[in-house]
C-alpha cells in the first residue's frame, strides 16, 4: 500500500481522534476534527463514530487485525450507550447544549449501519437488535410517502420535522444514502419491508435530478452540493447492487457525467454550485473517487481511471505531512475562497480522512478488488 494510505490509517487509529483509553467514560467515541490552531479535537460525534465502525470493518476485512475488532466493539458500545440514554442518537457530545437536544435521521442511519457492520464481525445479536430498533423508528416516523425523509426531531417532542434554518434541516437528496442501511438490514433479516423502504427512498431521486444529470440539494431548488450529491449516489449504487434496478444505476451515471464536466484541470472540483459559497473540500472528492472506481469495477472497464487519477492527486494535496507530529497523514477539511484567494481551513477532518482511506485503498488495489465485495464495505 502507498505511504499516503498508511499515514491516514495511522492517524485514524493512533492520533487521539478515537478515544482509546478504556477508563474514559467516552471510550470508543470519535471526534469530529482536530483544530490545528487550537491544537485540540472537536466534539465527539456519534454519526462519525458510526462511520468509524464501518471503517474498522473495512480494514478488518482486508487486514484481519484484532485491533480493528476491539475498536469497532468499543465504538459500538459507545453508540449503544447513547441510544439507551437518550432513546435515539443525538447530534454530539460537547459543551454545546443544542447538540444534545436534536437527533437527525441521517445520523441515526449511519450509526445503525455501523452497528450492523459490527454485528457482521461479531455475530452478537444485541447490536443488530439496536440497529433494527433505530431504523424502524426512522421508517415509521420520518420516511414520507414520496420517499423523502424528515431530517430531525427534538429529544423533547420526539417528532421528526424540517425547517429552513440550515441546509441539513431540510429534506434533500442526501437522505437517499439512508437506503444503504435499510438494504443492509434487509440482507441480514430478509424482511421485505426494509427493502421496500430502501426502494421508496431511492425512487425519490427523480425529485432532485436535473436534465443535465446533476442532483439538486433540495427539491425545486437550483443549489447543488457535491457532498450531498455523492451521498445520494452512494445510496443509489448500494441499492442497485441489491435490487439490480437499472434506473438507480442510470441515475448514478448521469450524475457522474455531470461531475466529470465540472472537474477542473488540476483534478479539483468545487463543492458548491449555483451558490455564493466557494470551497473545495476533501470529503466529497474522496466520495466521488470511490464512486468512479466502483462504477469501473462494476462495468469491468477503465473508463474513469484517468479522471480518478487526477482526483486522487488533488485529494492528496489535503493531506497533512509532518512526521514529527501525531497528526501526520490526516486530511484537511477544505480550501475556501477568501478575498485573498484560496486558503486552507485549519481543521483535520475525521470523515474526510475515513472516506479518503477507502478511496486510496481502492485506487491502489484497483486491479485486485471486485465490485460485489467492495460495495458491501462502502460507508
Amino acid at each position: 500500500m502507498s505511504s499516503q494510505f498508511e499515514q491516514v490509517r495511522n492517524w485514524l487509529l493512533n492520533s487521539g481522534l478515537y478515544v482509546s483509553e478504556k477508563s474514559d467514560e467516552q471510550h470508543g467515541g470519535v471526534h469530529s476534527f482536530y483544530d490545528m490552531k487550537e491544537r485540540k479535537f472537536g466534539f465527539l460525534y456519534p454519526e462519525i463514530t458510526g462511520y468509524y465502525i464501518s471503517t474498522m470493518r473495512f480494514l478488518y476485512t482486508h487486514e484481519k487485525k484484532q485491533q480493528y475488532l476491539d475498536y469497532a466493539k468499543a465504538s459500538s458500545d459507545w453508540l449503544t450507550k447513547i441510544y439507551k440514554n437518550y432513546g435515539t442518537i443525538i447530534q454530539g457530545i460537547s459543551s454545546e447544549p443544542s447538540q444534545q437536544k436534536l437527533a437527525y435521521s441521517f445520523d441515526i442511519s449511519i450509526c445503525a449501519k455501523g452497528l450492523m457492520d459490527y454485528y457482521i464481525l461479531s455475530n452478537d445479536d444485541s447490536y443488530l437488535k439496536t440497529a433494527k430498533e433505530m431504523m424502524v423508528s426512522v421508517m415509521e416516523d420520518a420516511v414520507e410517502v414520496d420517499g423523502t425523509i424528515k431530517p430531525f426531531k427534538s429529544i423533547d417532542s420526539k417528532k421528526f420535522s424540517e425547517n429552513n434554518d440550515v441546509w441539513y434541516k431540510q429534506k434533500g437528496c442526501l437522505h437517499i444514502k439512508n437506503a444503504m442501511t435499510f438494504c443492509q438490514l434487509y440482507k441480514i433479516t430478509k424482511e421485505m419491508i426494509f427493502l421496500e423502504c430502501a426502494e421508496k427512498i431511492c425512487n425519490s431521486y427523480s425529485l432532485y435530478q436535473q436534465v443535465d444529470g446533476s442532483l439538486s440539494m433540495h427539491q425545486n431548488k437550483k443549489t447543488i452540493n457535491l457532498h450531498t450529491l455523492c451521498y445520494a449516489l452512494e445510496g443509489l449504487l448500494f441499492t442497485f447492487s441489491v435490487t439490480k434496478n437499472p434506473n438507480y444505476l442510470q441515475s448514478c451515471i448521469n450524475a457522474v457525467n455531470w461531475c466529470k464536466n465540472v472537474i477542473q484541470e488540476d483534478g479539483s472540483i468545487e463543492i458548491w454550485f449555483n451558490s455564493k459559497y466557494r470551497a473545495k473540500a476533501s470529503y466529497p472528492i474522496a466520495q466521488l473517487l470511490r464512486i468512479l472506481l466502483l462504477l469501473d469495477k462494476l462495468n469491468n472497464t477503465h473508463e474513469h481511471l484517468v479522471i480518478a487519477n487526477r482526483l486522487s492527486e488533488f485529494l492528496l494535496t489535503f493531506q497533512y505531512k509532518d512526521n514529527k507530529t501525531i497528526q501526520n497523514g490526516a486530511l484537511y477539511e477544505e480550501f475556501y475562497k477568501s478575498v485573498f484567494g484560496w486558503k486552507m481551513r485549519q481543521r483535520l477532518n475525521s470523515w474526510g480522512s475515513m472516506f479518503a482511506l477507502q478511496a486510496l485503498y481502492w485506487h491502489d488495489k484497483f486491479d485486485e478488488i471486485n465490485f460485489d465485495e467492495e460495495i458491501e464495505l462502502l460507508y
